[in-house]
C-alpha cells in the first residue's frame, strides 16, 4: 500500500497550477454532492439492527463519486466545471487527508490513477456502483478454498453488506460481538445468517479493545487483529470484487 506522502505527491501533480481558493471551493462542493448523494440512496432510516449501521455510516466519498459518474449525474459535471474526474478525485484525496481520513485519501487514490484512463475508470465506477447497491458478485467462499479463515470471514462480511469501508465493517463487528436482543425484542434476521455463515467458517469475534479486534477460530483464541491490519486486509478484499 502506498505510502500517504507518495498518494499527496501523485494528487498534487494531477491538480497541477490550479489554485488553492479554486481548490478548496472544488473540494467543498465535491464534499457537499458526494454526501447528499448518501442520503438520497440511502433511503429512510430502517429498523433493523444491521440495516441502520449500514445506513448512518457514510460509505469512502471516492465510493460515492464513482457512483455519481457511472450515473451519468450531470450534477457531477456542474460540480467539476469541465476538470477531468481524475482531478476531482486528486482533490477528494487532499480533502480527506485535511479531514484526517487516512483510509478514505488511500481509497481515493486508487480510482485517481485509475481514472487517467476514461475506458477503465468506467468500468471502475460500474463495478462500484453495483457494490454500493449490494449486486456485486460474492468473491468465492468456503471451507476449501486456501485463503486464511479470517480473510473469508471478512469476504463473507463484505457479500452480505455491500461495504468494505474501515468505518463501516468496524462497526458491524461490533454488532456481531453484542449481546443478543432482550428477550421480546425481535431479532435480525439478517445479522443472524450473518454470525451463523461466519460460524460455518468457524470464526467468532469476542470484542474490539484499544484499536485491536478479538477474534477466536474453532474455539480457539487468536492474537489480535489491529484495526490498520483489518483495513490492509479489506483493501486486499476489495481489490478482489471489484476485479
Amino acid at each position: 500500500m502506498p505510502k500517504l506522502s507518495l498518494i499527496v505527491s501523485e494528487a498534487e501533480r494531477l491538480i497541477g497550477r490550479l489554485p488553492e481558493p479554486k481548490q478548496r471551493v472544488l473540494q467543498q462542493a465535491l464534499t457537499d454532492l458526494c454526501e447528499a448523494h448518501w442520503r438520497e440512496m440511502r433511503g429512510p432510516e430502517p429498523a433493523t439492527t444491521l440495516a441502520h449501521v449500514l445506513w448512518s455510516v457514510t460509505p469512502p466519498l471516492a465510493d460515492l463519486f464513482a457512483d455519481l459518474y457511472a450515473a451519468v449525474d450531470p450534477r457531477l459535471d456542474h460540480v467539476l466545471q469541465g476538470h477531468k474526474p481524475a482531478l476531482g478525485l486528486a482533490l477528494l484525496v487532499l480533502a480527506e487527508i485535511w479531514r484526517g481520513d487516512a483510509e478514505g485519501a488511500r481509497l481515493a487514490h486508487e480510482p485517481m490513477m485509475v481514472f487517467e484512463s476514461a475506458e477503465v475508470g468506467a468500468h471502475y465506477a460500474e463495478r462500484i456502483a453495483a457494490a454500493l447497491r449490494g449486486q456485486l458478485e460474492a468473491l468465492p467462499v468456503h471451507r476449501h478454498t486456501s485463503s486464511p479463515p479470517l480473510w473469508k470471514a471478512l469476504a463473507v462480511i463484505a457479500a452480505h453488506t455491500g461495504r468494505c469501508d474501515l468505518k463501516a465493517i468496524i462497526q458491524v463487528i461490533g454488532l456481531l460481538v453484542a449481546a443478543p436482543p432482550p428477550l421480546g425484542q425481535p431479532s435480525d434476521e439478517a445479522l443472524e445468517r450473518l454470525s451463523n455463515e461466519l460460524c460455518d467458517l468457524g470464526i467468532r469475534f469476542l470484542g474490539i479493545d484499544d484499536n485491536h479486534i478479538r477474534y477466536e477460530q474453532h474455539d480457539h483464541e487468536h492474537k489480535p487483529l489491529s484495526v490498520r491490519q483489518l483495513g490492509d486486509i479489506l483493501v486486499e478484499i476489495r481489490q478482489a470484487r471489484l476485479a
